[in-house]
């Protein structure tokens, strides 16, 4: 009998710590390999753990609800296998085990407007990496003139390029350790003071607002990872992107005599319904390539033109949250195949299946609030990205017509919030006004399923 340590993986390319939420085995039972052992919440994704191992699990090194960082021990097992005396590295690259279960968590961004719960979904994603980043390393300590910096490689290259003295940035990640997003909002900071000031000293934490006193029957929810996530990414947009928007009226009456032509003969296809979302989305992709502005994103060497049209969706988890997988290419697809991949995301997303892959290289984001009956809203940008558009309720409405009758046409808007660093009303205005002249031609004739 051999002794096996599991210790915690690295479970994405900028997951640096792990948040135990629930042991699925105890001390002392029987446990084959593969058999899922414990849940794992994370900045990106919660996730499944399976045994490496079989045998029996020993003991826990680590409680539910506490955060460790990568290649902490978690587990000890007693097992017959040969090599089951070998211990896993401090800070292994994901171990190679069968696809774990797991369900997003957004990186940010998105304050948008939730989707509902078909296929017709939206989300919020996930934050792109800081200009001149890379994967993040294990925690490692950087000296400084005020004692040692709890902090990793990246975090002190960001902090380097933009002259930032780590000393001077308070940090609030695991046992003070500062991370990306303490640094983006120190230099926030500096930029929105008069030229030549700076800090003192080390800033402190933003004052906490008194909390009113709990009344008969409130009930105070734990944060979530999710929620934190989304929490940081609303922040840091907030405070680093001077948002605008601007808002366009369609007439999607054309739009819905094709779907009703085509609707029978879709789902006895495709298995469900087509909505409105893949016009919106395929009426996106063929704007952005007129507007690249649109499909940009911001630095400090330069204003960045993505080739990749890869868009992030929205999608609703309830009160879980919201997430923002990404369908990559989807100007190469077909108005059924981004259908497909839309229906595909969101049925991933509520049955936990989606992985930090799907959530990779989104460069523009769309949201389908309207869903929930919303006429106007005002989504946040993801960081990373220069724009979000959300498509608003979709209905009959009555309206003067170009030849002064009165009619009845479907009608919805289209918000698209923007960064102003990047592109002005003006490009934000012809891009919409893109999309909408694309929707309102639509038609048998000029428009392919597939």
């Amino acid at each position: 009998m051999s002794v096996f340590e599991l210790k915690m993986p690295k479970l994405g390319e900028s997951v640096t710590e792990g948040t135990i939420g629930k042991w699925l085995k105890q001390p002392g039972e029987k446990v084959e390999k593969y058999d899922l052992l414990v849940e794992v919440q994370t900045d990106k994704v919660n996730t499944e753990i399976p045994s490496p191992v079989a045998g029996t699990l020993k003991s826990v090194a680590v409680k539910e609800g506490d955060t460790v960082p990568i290649g902490t021990l978690l587990a000890t097992f007693d097992t017959a296998d040969a090599g089951g005396d070998a211990t896993a590295d401090a800070a292994p690259a994901t171990p190679q085990l069968p696809p774990a279960q797991t369900t997003p968590a957004p990186q940010s961004p998105r304050a948008s407007q939730p989707v509902s719960a078909t296929p017709v979904a939206q989300v919020a994603p996930s934050p792109q990496p800081t200009p001149g980043s890379s994967s993040a390393s294990p925690v490692a300590t950087a000296p400084s003139a005020n004692g040692d910096i709890r902090t990793t490689p990246v975090v002190r290259r960001l902090a380097t390029e933009n002259g930032v003295d780590l000393s001077r940035v308070n940090g609030t990640g695991l046992n003070g350790r500062v991370t990306r997003q303490d640094v983006e909002q120190f230099i926030a900071q500096l930029r929105s003071q008069p030229q030549g000031a700076q800090p003192a000293q080390r800033p402190a934490a933003p004052p906490q607002p008194t909390a009113p006193q709990p009344l008969a029957g409130d009930e105070v929810m734990p944060l979530t990872q999710m929620r934190k996530a989304i929490a940081n990414a609303m922040v840091v947009s907030k405070t680093t992107i001077p948002h605008a928007a601007a808002m366009m009226e369609i007439d999607w009456t054309h739009v819905a005599k094709f779907r009703e032509s085509v609707r029978e003969s879709f789902k006895s296809r495709e298995g469900y319904e087509l909505t409105y979302l893949p016009f919106a989305i395929k009426a996106v992709t063929i704007a952005l390539r007129r507007y690249p502005l649109v499909n940009a994103k911001w630095t400090d060497q330069g204003i960045v033109k993505v080739k990749a049209i890869n868009l992030g969706i929205a999608i609703s988890l309830g009160d879980e949250g919201l997430v923002v997988p990404v369908i990559k290419n989807a100007d190469e697809l077909s108005i059924t195949g981004i259908a497909r991949a839309v229906r595909d995301l969101a049925t991933r997303a509520r049955n936990k299946k989606l992985t930090i892959g799907d959530f990779e290289g989104g460069t523009f984001t769309v949201n389908n609030g309207g869903t929930l009956g919303t006429y106007l809203s005002y989504p946040i940008v993801n960081p990373g990205q220069a724009a979000i558009m959300t498509t608003e309720s979709i209905g009959k409405r009555v309206v003067a017509l170009d030849d002064d009758t009165i009619g009845i046409r479907t009608m919805g808007n289209v918000v698209l919030s923007f960064d102003h660093r990047i592109m002005d009303g003006a490009t934000a205005a012809n891009f919409l006004k893109d999309v909408k002249v694309w929707i309102q031609g639509v038609d048998p004739a000029n428009v392919a399923l597939s």
